[in-house]
């Protein structure tokens, strides 16, 4: 299998493993590197400038002697020499004049010894011998002439014990990088894991997640980084897929307590007409009650659609640019000659041009008037007006009726809710979905609801809508 496909086929945190590892023998082999460069040439360096120094030093005394070679000494030769340099001086048969340390390996043996690939940090200048196989030994050499005599200045210095130095910091340098390989492997296991935890947690819970159970959700991490914030979005995630599932089982539950109803009341209709078909007048009974039962599953239905759709994000809107003051003054002309039994007031109808969809617009300021009609009493008054201030025009939709108690005021916009019966007024009935369309139309034309209730003396409806310019 090539190293590609292994490590596409790798976990994430045994691909954070591999690389924090590589990196970090990366790091390791920069620093070998410069631990042998720097090591090489701190033993190198020394010994060659010490032999330089000491040729200068020799080559300047021997100038000045020159000048007065009376006067030679051959001790004051070993006067210029640096600590640690050996001198010898060599005719051209042999014969040794000056030798600052005898026991020190002949030119022979230094020849025997004398590598032929010296190190890369060896200066091209000198020679340089391995002695017994530990030693390495510099040689440089200066001839010198006078009065056509000729003789050789050896010049030594010994460099260490570098093979051993050498042999003892590979073998140390193997150790670190295998120790430090091994504690990068760990490192980088254990970071990966901590780093993955959320993430590995994240795919249990899904793992463990069935329809209706998402009650469990991932601890969040101390710190405050890009896996504390997947981890919070996730659980906010399943509280906003929990809270779907709960509407989604209450509107099943609520919807199907709603169809039960007049699905019931037509059936019992029916075997009515059944026994008693005979009778004419329980007949006709029978009849309007089935047509007026079906009428409200009609409507019902059409709400559920519409709702339904608004949840999928399907129900469209086309907006555009429109008189406001013409719809509300066409639903209220048409709404008076339909109710005879409130009385319809328009106080005051502003012109203005908003940005919208007429038809869910229409259906909005219907449901309100609808909603006023069937709380409020015969003879009660219902009355509208819209009026411009600034950028918005407020429509109020006002009603003199039952009024609506302060608890229940944050639930009315809820699906299927409506007052208690003993609040309602005689002959009222709805889906309890009417509001929650007004609702749903409101908020996605930018236009904000404020209620203003008290219970016996009626509810006002304020819309505030942005004007368009």
């Amino acid at each position: 299998m090539r190293l590609n496909d292994v490590y596409k086929n790798s976990s994430i945190s045994a691909k954070i493993t591999g690389i924090y590892a590589l990196c970090f023998l990366a790091l390791l082999c920069v620093i070998n590197l410069a631990v042998w460069f720097g090591t090489s040439y701190a033993l190198y360096e020394p010994a060659e400038k010490t032999l330089e120094y000491s040729m200068k030093s020799v080559q300047d005394l021997l100038s000045n002697l020159e000048k007065d070679v009376a006067s030679f000494d051959p001790n004051k030769v070993r006067e210029p020499l640096v600590p640690g340099v050996v001198l010898r001086v060599v005719d051209d048969d042999g014969n040794i004049f000056i030798d600052t340390d005898p026991t020190y390996p002949s030119n022979k043996i230094f020849e025997e010894c004398e590598l032929k690939d010296p190190p890369h940090f060896a200066a091209d200048d000198f020679d340089i011998a391995l002695i017994d196989g530990r030693a390495l030994v510099y040689r440089a050499r200066m001839d010198y002439f006078h009065e056509g005599e000729h003789v050789t200045f050896y010049f030594f210095r010994t460099i260490t014990s570098m093979n051993h130095i050498f042999d003892d910091l590979i073998h140390l340098l193997i150790f670190l990088d295998l120790l430090g390989i091994i504690i990068a492997i760990v490192a980088g296991k254990f970071i990966s894991r901590t780093i993955l935890d959320p993430i590995t947690a994240m795919t249990n819970l899904a793992r463990s997640i069935a329809y209706g159970k998402m009650d469990g959700r991932i601890p969040l991490p101390p710190a405050n980084d890009e896996l504390s914030e997947l981890a919070k979005t996730f659980n906010e995630m399943l509280d906003r897929l929990q809270g779907g599932i709960n509407r989604q089982q209450k509107f099943v539950s609520d919807a199907s307590h709603e169809l039960r109803t007049p699905t019931a009341v037509i059936a019992g209709y029916i075997e009515v007409l059944e026994k008693y078909s005979d009778d004419k007048n329980l007949f006709n009974e029978s009849v309007e009650a089935i047509r007026s039962e079906a009428q409200n599953m009609k409507f019902l239905l059409e709400n559920l659609l519409f709702l339904a759709r608004a949840d999928q994000c399907r129900q469209k809107l086309n907006k555009e640019k429109f008189d406001l003051s013409n719809v509300i003054d066409d639903v209220m002309h048409k709404m008076k000659k339909v109710v005879t039994t409130h009385e319809i007031i328009l106080s005051r109808n502003d012109f203005a041009e908003i940005f919208g969809d007429v038809t869910t617009i229409r259906q909005m300021l219907r449901i309100f008037l609808d909603n006023a009609m069937k709380y409020t009493p015969s003879g009660g008054k219902i009355s509208v007006s819209s009026k411009v201030e600034g950028k918005n025009i407020f429509v109020e939709i006002s009603d003199t009726g039952i009024g609506i108690s302060e608890e229940n005021l944050p639930k009315i916009f809820n699906r299927f809710f409506r007052v208690d019966s003993d609040n309602l007024v005689r002959d009222a009935n709805g889906t309890g979905l009417g509001l929650s369309i007004a609702k749903w139309i409101a908020d996605n034309h930018g236009i904000k609801i404020s209620v203003k209730s008290e219970l016996g003396k009626g509810t006002t409806f304020i819309l505030k809508i942005p004007v368009e310019t």
